[in-house]
């Protein structure tokens, strides 16, 4: 079998070490446009993206950490989202990684060379499917493939997409600073305006000021920037949408990474979303389940994902600020859906049964085990028993 993965950034680089691995005796090929730049922004992940490295490269954080610039992350710090502070704990002996992801390509395609694994470099013309195969001009030439990953990046047209209308946030100012990281997780700072991440490397550290700009202007984020920092500020500018794609599959071709998903990167959900629509096309491919199942599981844990963001903003920070006021009126009103309601049954059952680490068979529990679901029940002072 041949599969081609369209895009080297994060997703296309983690889908190649996914086909590489699982795909059964599958030649990958990964297809992309040397002249189209990474976003270049996630740079902090749960734990399916090192193992998928590992698994389909050999790339080791205990012998290779130092070429992505990269360091352990053992979960996520919450600040000012509550009356105390608290950490999400990714469960051991797992853990994620903090990376320079505009290193990922270069560090982790030469670890391939001796994989069913190449490499080709053009602009890519079309994409067309015919006769259970999937076409793809590049430069003039045509390559076939089984089936095709899309992990091109953000759309330009949202018209086949969900745009979330609940999650708040649709701008970041990214700040760094040069000089090392000396923390094991992610720190989610909560702010007036909103909440701002921070990602600890080997030689920088990266802070993401995230706001709404239609209540907060940038000039307001910079003040208040400006204020916590109080230094030269080193700025990026970000502008963004909560999305999920209305079909992932479509004719063989399947849509992964910001081509698929995107939410805001609270506890790196974005990337657990990335490798589970791997995993579900792997069912399609290896045990004969539906296009239609595929699409429907896909969609399923996008509205779980922006579920456990409204859930986290509805029970956090003690801010009466325009951004919170509006957040919590919002949250609140959502969280009233089915599916919400579903979830919540479901993960209580389990606490109660004392099963901590199953997700379901429909992935009611998506994205984490019973486990984390009641450290977060515990802060938040939630009643998980009745």
């Amino acid at each position: 079998m041949k599969i081609a993965v369209l895009g080297c950034g994060t997703a296309g680089v983690v889908s190649v070490c996914h086909w590489l691995h699982y795909g059964l005796k599958t030649e990958v090929d990964c297809i992309y446009d040397k002249n189209i730049k990474i976003l270049g922004i996630g740079e902090s992940t749960n734990v399916h993206l090192p193992n998928d490295l590992f698994l389909g490269s050999g790339f080791s954080m205990f012998e290779n950490s130092n070429e992505l610039d990269a360091t352990v992350k053992y979960g996520v710090k919450y600040t000012g989202w509550n009356d105390k502070d608290f950490y999400s704990h990714i469960i051991p002996p797992h853990y994620g990684i903090h990376f320079n992801n505009f290193k990922l390509k270069e560090v982790i395609f030469p670890k391939l060379k001796n994989k069913k694994f190449k490499e080709i470099v053009g602009h890519i013309d079309s994409v067309e499917t015919k006769d259970n195969l999937v076409y793809i001009k590049v430069n003039n030439e045509i390559y076939f493939y089984d089936y095709v990953i899309d992990c091109r990046g953000t759309p330009t047209d949202f018209k086949d997409y969900v745009v979330s209308d609940v999650l708040p946030l649709n701008h970041a100012l990214v700040h760094t600073i040069n000089k090392p990281g000396d923390w094991n997780y992610t720190k989610h700072i909560a702010t007036k305006n909103g909440w701002m991440f921070g990602i600890p490397l080997q030689t920088r550290q990266n802070y993401g000021y995230m706001f709404n700009d239609k209540i907060t202007s940038v000039e307001e984020a910079m003040q208040d920037l400006n204020y916590i920092f109080n230094t030269e500020l080193n700025l990026k500018d970000f502008k963004f949408k909560a999305y999920h794609a209305k079909v992932f599959l479509k004719n063989r071709v399947l849509k992964n990474g910001n081509r698929a998903v995107f939410f805001e990167p609270l506890e790196a959900l974005s990337g657990v979303m990335y490798d589970q629509i791997n995993r579900f096309m792997w069912d399609h491919i290896y045990n004969n389940h539906s296009e239609e199942w595929l699409n429907e599981q896909c969609v399923t844990i996008s509205k779980q994902c922006e579920n456990f963001i409204a859930f986290i903003y509805n029970e956090s920070s003690s801010f009466q600020t325009p951004f919170w006021k509006a957040t919590r009126e919002k949250t609140k009103k959502h969280l009233t859906n089915q599916t919400w309601t579903e979830n919540l049954e479901f993960i209580r059952a389990q606490l109660k049964q004392n099963n901590l680490h199953t997700v379901g068979k429909t992935f009611i529990c998506f994205p984490f085990v019973p486990l984390l679901w009641r450290e977060y029940f515990k802060h938040f002072n939630i009643d998980y028993e009745h």
